[in-house]
């Protein structure tokens, strides 16, 4: 996963750098270099929403074009539930959906749906997490189910869930849910239009306060009233955060990683199984002496809530002066310091959070064995 979302990232932001040259306009361009370097960071971190997505087989895209999204910190006790609880079900994976979506508790259910596996994606304050729960067996080879997505996402207004509905190509009529102004839209299942039987999915959209989208779908033998139901009972807490200690132990492991002045074999420690690495570190740096001498890294954004559990992102600034490293999507010319913003995965082992070994070897091109 973190070569493939160090791939994206690069694809995502190739083209936007260029190097910076002397000139008869140097000033003019360092100043419009320091533009592109905003530019570039803000790319970085929308990129890191269009690719860091962690999608557990839902069945379904819910109230979602390109958006942002989500993992879960519970809001609080739920109150007491007024539909049958379902049997307990094995999870060691913790794949399964819960009650508790985004900071949003689920207080009532139909009766007999059973959790699916459900969706986060996302990045800092812009998250979605859907719940998801099917009725057992299928009907005309269609399984029936109720989902709840919640959307945090401080830029998103009712308008533009209007026009997203419409990009959807969704039917929808304007309707009132918890007193708030939604959408009731009607949408053919992607996955089953080869079928000549389709049976719509449903769903009220609405803004439930400033930041926050709800959405809950469902398709029969759930109803347009077990839908309102759901959503009445919704209990709104707070937006999933990045733990404080996590956090800061995971900006503590970046600065250790990609450290000129701590000893090797602490540089190494601070990454995924970077114990045999060792000799191609030291070859690295002599090779490249001018990084190792200036190599310095700042920690923009963590997020240790998106993704599954164990893992974590952070974006960083990567600053170094040495014409021999050619580093992808970085700004900078041959006489002056580098720069490249990216994004860097985090693995919860059993030394605590270290850099993903994949990103680590992404970065710093030549320390670890090819292939």
């Amino acid at each position: 996963m973190s070569i493939d979302l160090e791939l994206g990232l690069r694809e995502a932001m190739r083209g936007a750098t260029e190097p910076l040259t002397a000139g008869p306009d140097l000033a003019q361009a360092a100043r419009e270099r320091f533009r592109r370097r905003r530019r570039n960071r803000r790319a970085v971190l929308g990129a890191a929403m269009a690719v860091l997505v962690a999608v557990f087989s839902t069945g379904l895209v819910v109230a979602r074009s390109g958006s942002d999204a989500v993992e879960i910190r519970p809001a609080g006790p739920s109150p007491a539930v007024t539909s049958p609880s379902p049997a307990p079900i094995t999870d060691p994976l913790g794949l399964l959906s819960t009650r508790d979506v985004g900071g949003v508790d689920i207080t009532w259910l139909p009766a007999g749906v059973v959790p699916g596996r459900g969706a986060r994606s996302g990045w800092g304050e812009k998250q979605a997490r859907t719940s998801r729960f099917d009725y057992p067996g299928a009907v005309d080879g269609q399984r029936g189910f109720v989902a709840v997505t919640t959307e945090w996402n401080p830029e998103l207004t009712f308008d533009e869930v209007e026009i997203r509905m419409r990009a959807q190509q969704r039917r929808f009529e304007r309707v009132t849910v918890r007193g708030r102004p939604a959408l009731l839209t009607h949408q053919n299942d992607p996955a089953l239009l080869t079928q000549l039987d389709v049976k719509e999915v449903f769903s009220l959209v609405w803004i439930e306060q400033d930041g926050l989208c709800l959405e809950v779908a469902a398709r029969a033998p759930a109803t347009e009233s077990d839908i309102r139901r759901v959503a009445d009972g919704l209990v709104v807490g707070s937006p999933p955060r990045t733990d404080p200690a996590d956090d800061r132990a995971i900006r503590a492991v970046v600065a250790q990683a990609f450290s000129t002045t701590t000893p090797p074999d602490r540089v190494l420690a601070a990454v995924e199984n970077g114990a045999d690495l060792a000799s191609g570190l030291a070859l690295y740096r002599s090779q490249h002496p001018g990084l190792a001498r200036t190599l310095r890294v700042a920690v923009n954004v963590v997020d240790a809530v998106v993704m599954v559990p164990g893992r974590a992102g952070a974006t960083i600034t990567l600053t170094f002066t040495d014409p021999t490293v050619r580093m992808p999507d970085a700004l900078g010319g041959p006489e002056g310091p580098t720069t490249r913003d990216t994004m860097v995965m985090l693995v919860r082992t059993g030394k605590g959070w270290q850099v993903g070994r994949d990103s680590f070897c992404a970065l710093l091109q030549g320390v670890c064995p090819a292939g």
